[in-house]
């Protein structure tokens, strides 16, 4: 079967410089071949053309001069032009190629010399340049280094391609950073508000579109955080204004010993349990959207406690399965035992009566606590909507049998102010497994 995997996103920073340096690389080649044939080429042109008129010029007055003096002719070129001039019988072959230089100097040289003339002009292996010119009936051999050339537009063409090379990679970067570096800033404070945490105000200068979003973002934090800490503060405020008065009701009914037989006062009595049960998970909902600081844990004693507690209430139902070595771990320790406390209770409750697993894993992105079980499972559809507060399985919405509708809105609340992850997945084999993922180093 294919499998298929999923595409990574691409980076904003990569694809920002990627598209600078493209351009700007674009520009700098246009510009590049823009200097090399409007003012370069031409250079090399005339560079050529006036060595080719020294070339000819030195080949007619060597010949021209008595034998007796040729010498020193040609120790005065070499002193004040560093070109050797000397007389050959075997003309030059093309032992390494022609330098771009020789074409533009072969055809002054050309246009210089009678038609038909046998020029040869090359580049010898040690690097030098040759030039053989016929010229009254003789064959004069000029070599001169490559220094001579000037301008040498190949060189500087390639220090120029290096230098923009360079600038270019340099302005994508910083240009790429100026963008980016705004909206990494935005990611991390919208992760800090995703965690429960209120993130610093961010820096509302630079570009106006970059400011107005951060000057945007920071009132809609400011609001959030306003929200969150109002509602807590009413949730807070409900729940114990109604305490007070079911603390009054209940002690009444305690009084009533007289009508403890009374189908009514039992009733009665039940209905206050589950108000003050209602109102105790409604709380800590509340609290859960608090962050908890984090701090050394032995997780192997944090679940085996779990276990424990589980099975004071069902014996022999639960056990544990711990992959691996020993682990501890710095993390929320109450954070943890709820979360996984609401789920072992919950799988107690739906899971029917096979036995539960809380199995641990530890691997390099963090560690992976699961609870299984072999109930009847939940559909697909509804795996994550049991997370919502109040959500019940039980159409009858029966306490008896679907509970209050927090336990699971409590452990995501809470995984997800840790920045933890709780999912449900189908057991192989029939039942249900609920996982979650704490990413710890």
């Amino acid at each position: 079967m294919k499998r298929f995997t999923r595409k990574p996103p691409r980076s904003l920073f990569r694809h920002t410089a990627l598209t600078i340096a493209v351009g700007l690389l674009v520009f700098q080649l246009a510009s590049g071949a823009a200097i090399f044939f409007n003012l370069m080429r031409p250079l090399a042109q005339r560079s050529a053309d006036d060595m080719a008129a020294l070339l000819v010029l030195s080949a007619r007055t060597w010949v021209e001069l008595p034998a007796a003096t040729r010498p020193a002719f040609e120790a005065e070129l070499l002193l004040s032009h560093h070109m050797e001039l000397s007389e050959v019988q075997a003309p030059l072959g093309d032992e390494v190629g022609h330098h771009p230089y020789l074409n533009f100097l072969r055809e002054s040289l050309t246009t210089r010399l009678d038609p038909g003339a046998s020029l040869h002009v090359t580049e010898s292996t040690d690097g030098r340049f040759h030039a053989d010119i016929p010229m009254a009936r003789r064959v004069l051999r000029f070599s001169f280094d490559k220094e001579l050339i000037t301008p040498r537009p190949s060189l500087a063409l390639a220090w120029s391609a290096v230098a923009g090379l360079l600038v270019t990679l340099i302005l994508a970067w910083l240009l790429a950073r100026r963008i980016t570096a705004p909206v990494a800033r935005l990611t991390d404070a919208a992760r800090q508000i995703g965690s429960g945490e209120r993130p610093p105000r961010l820096p509302e200068s630079g570009e106006y579109e970059l400011a107005e979003l951060a000057r945007i973002f920071n009132q809609t934090a400011a609001q959030l955080a306003a929200r969150r800490e109002n509602q807590s503060t009413l949730l807070a405020g409900v729940s114990h204004d109604l305490r007070s008065p079911l603390a009054r009701l209940k002690m009444a009914l305690g009084m009533l010993a007289d009508e403890r037989d009374s189908p009514l006062l039992s009733r009665m009595e039940r209905d206050v349990g589950e108000m003050e049960t209602l109102i105790g998970a409604q709380l800590e909902l509340a609290r859960a959207q608090e962050r908890e600081a984090a701090e050394a844990t032995d997780i192997d004693a944090l679940l085996n406690e779990l276990i424990e507690a589980a099975e004071a209430q069902s014996p022999g139902q639960t056990h544990l399965r711990a992959d691996g070595p020993p682990c501890r771990a710095v993390i929320a320790p109450l954070a943890l035992r709820r979360i996984l406390g609401n789920l072992l209770e919950n799988a107690l409750r739906y899971g029917g009566p096979g036995r539960l697993e809380l199995v641990r894993r530890r691997g390099s992105r963090g560690l992976l606590i699961g609870v299984r079980d072999r109930g009847p499972g939940i559909p697909a559809a509804q795996r994550e909507a049991v997370f919502r507060p109040f959500f019940r399985l039980d159409p009858s919405r029966n306490r008896a049998t679907g509970g209050s509708g927090l336990g699971l809105a409590i452990a995501r609340q809470l995984a997800e102010t840790q920045g933890w992850t709780v999912a449900l997945k189908p057991r192989v084999g029939g039942g249900t497994s609920a996982w979650l993922a704490i990413p710890v180093n």
